[in-house]
């Protein structure tokens, strides 16, 4: 089982982050970093804030020991950063229709933000996220379609082609066995 980070995931929450992370476990290539860690592990949230405030002055080989993937938030807010630390890692950009990405954050996440600001992962969300990325804007529809486009341009215009994977959950278990270089299960993907 390898320790090294293998792939960044560049991709938002809602976008089938959850299926991947249990995609991936499931090949045995290792642990993949993803905002379920972040509320197994509440200690990370203070890194992770200190790290938004002020990326060069996060330890990222460190706070990824032991992990092969990143997937959702927060890392893929650091896709830059992570792209740099780890030189040799594939970054993954999980596609999805922006309208239905939407839809599905503002139903599930936004109402867990809204309704649990307790919880210190939820406040992570919360700082990062909705009034970090999207400016306190997140319930202007159009301003967040347009802000989470852009954040997918930027991916796409930064990472060069022979380290990008552009994927959607429908592909399935081929492209991720492809980086890992696993064979394919004999069950449904997750």
């Amino acid at each position: 089982m390898s320790t090294d980070l293998k792939l960044i995931g560049a991709a938002f929450p809602r976008t089938g982050t959850m299926s991947i992370k249990l995609a991936i476990e499931k090949l045995g290539v290792g642990k993949c970093y993803h905002m379920h860690e972040v509320f197994l592990n509440p200690e990370d949230v203070a890194i992770w804030k200190v790290a938004y405030e002020n990326r060069d002055e996060v330890d990222w080989p460190a706070l990824l020991s032991g992990y092969v993937a990143t997937l959702d938030g927060p890392a893929c807010l650091f896709w830059r950063e992570l792209a740099d630390a780890f030189p040799d890692a594939s970054v993954l950009l999980v596609i999805r229709d922006p309208a239905d990405w939407y839809r599905s954050f503002m139903s599930t996440i936004y109402r867990v933000v809204a309704s649990n600001q307790a919880e210190t992962a939820i406040q992570l969300i919360q700082y990062q996220f909705l009034d970090g990325f999207f400016e306190g804007r997140i319930e202007e529809e159009a301003f967040a379609i347009k802000k989470y486009r852009q954040y997918l341009d930027d991916v796409r215009c930064h990472i060069s082609a022979d380290r990008l994977v552009e994927y959607r959950v429908s592909d399935g278990w081929k492209p991720l066995c492809e980086l890992f270089h696993v064979a394919t299960p004999d069950e449904l993907f997750p």
